[in-house]
């Protein structure tokens, strides 16, 4: 009795690291091209010049230094809550709340900043960032715990965490921590908590938080896709239920990956404090929490990719003032940009989710003669 081998299902072999690349940015450049297209109508339909709109919106983001410096200082915040929302996301996740937790890392390290402990600045510095790590954290542990252990949704709980965190800084720089005279704000930051320059330019000068910034995305990624934890962390976001019948504790991944998410919007908080203002002012953040959601929708929730996708997101918000001022168009279109592009990622999405699983072809049982 001979039997004949079973059939291959496919002869079609693996496709080049390239190509797999460029198939999976591919929806999120489509995403941008066509919310370009529908910023250039609006742009026209405004009585404007969508190629001298353009034009203008280049040179405001990188025509000068000081341009160019301005993209980086608003990149940074973006790439860390960015990589927030990413984090949540892979553990399968909503974190909505990175604003609050920005302000959370941003509270903590303006009080202890502008505190002077006598510590020499490879001290203070680090303590102060710690901090603001800490109480992001703190903040994101909460949601990530109710949802874990009492089923609660995260949306609805770091929504309303957001508010809680958002007043109290706006009461506490009004009124306890305020350094006095007319502006909303606390003590400055004192030398040795401050972050030093790596490029000094003008008016913005960028610091060594890019850097932490950066460090933060590729310390991600290789803890995601290169270690047994991190591989645990995405099967709990890609299927629970699977997870927990092979031994991942769930709720513990849960638990971390919303105490990692604050985290990282903390650190954001934190290195506005002592890299850029120097001081805490209320209301801050022109909504980098927010804006992070977008930047991790477009750069699908990969550490790296969140690094060009916050550069290209900070350099509209440094452009947009320039369009109004020079093209004469209004500096919202920026925003309907940004919209566009969140709708289109989230179409994509759902589309996705419905789209049947592809099947090879069946394998035939083997023949006995």
């Amino acid at each position: 009795m001979t039997s004949e081998p079973l059939q291959d299902r496919s002869h079609a072999v693996d496709p080049p690291l390239g190509v797999t690349r460029v198939r999976q940015i591919a929806p999120s450049v489509g995403v941008l091209a066509v919310a370009f297209a529908v910023g250039c109508a609006f742009v026209a339909l405004s009585g404007g010049n969508p190629f001298h709109a353009g034009a203008v919106l280049l040179y405001g983001a990188f025509g000068t230094s000081g341009n160019i410096a301005g993209v980086i200082a608003k990149s940074v915040p973006l790439i860390l809550t960015g990589l927030s929302v990413a984090v949540a996301f892979r553990v399968g996740l909503f974190n909505i709340g990175g604003e609050g937790q920005l302000y959370a890392g941003a509270l903590v390290s303006a009080a202890l900043g502008a505190t002077d402990l006598g510590l020499p600045s490879f001290i203070h510095l680090p303590a102060v960032l710690l901090a603001a790590l800490a109480a992001g954290t703190v903040w994101g542990v909460i949601p990530g715990w109710l949802k874990a252990r009492r089923g609660v949704h995260e949306v609805i709980n770091t929504i309303m965490l957001n508010y809680i965190a958002i007043q109290t800084v706006d009461y506490l720089v009004s009124g306890p921590l305020n350094a006095g005279g007319y502006a909303t704000r606390t003590h400055p930051i004192v030398p040795a908590a401050t972050m030093p320059e790596l490029w000094s330019v003008e008016p913005v000068p960028v610091s060594w938080g890019v850097v932490v910034a950066l460090a933060a995305c590729v310390a991600t990624a290789w803890w995601l896709f290169n270690t047994a934890g991190g591989v645990e962390f995405r099967a709990v976001g890609l299927n629970p239920k699977a997870s927990r019948a092979v031994g991942i504790a769930d709720t513990r991944k849960m638990i971390l990956g919303m105490g990692l998410a604050g985290g990282l919007a903390g650190l954001a908080g934190g290195l506005e404090v002592v890299g850029l203002h120097h001081t805490l002012y209320a209301q801050f953040s022109p909504g980098y929490g927010f804006d992070g959601i977008a930047v991790a929708l477009l750069a699908q929730s990969h550490p790296v990719a969140i690094i060009p996708v916050a550069v290209l997101f900070g350099a509209l918000r440094t452009a947009d003032r320039w369009l109004q001022l020079v093209a004469g168009v209004p500096r919202d279109i920026v925003i309907i940009i940004q919209g566009v592009a969140v709708l289109g990622v989230g179409l994509q999405t759902a589309l996705t989710r419905r789209a049947p699983a592809p099947h090879g072809p069946p394998v035939q049982p083997a023949t006995a003669s």
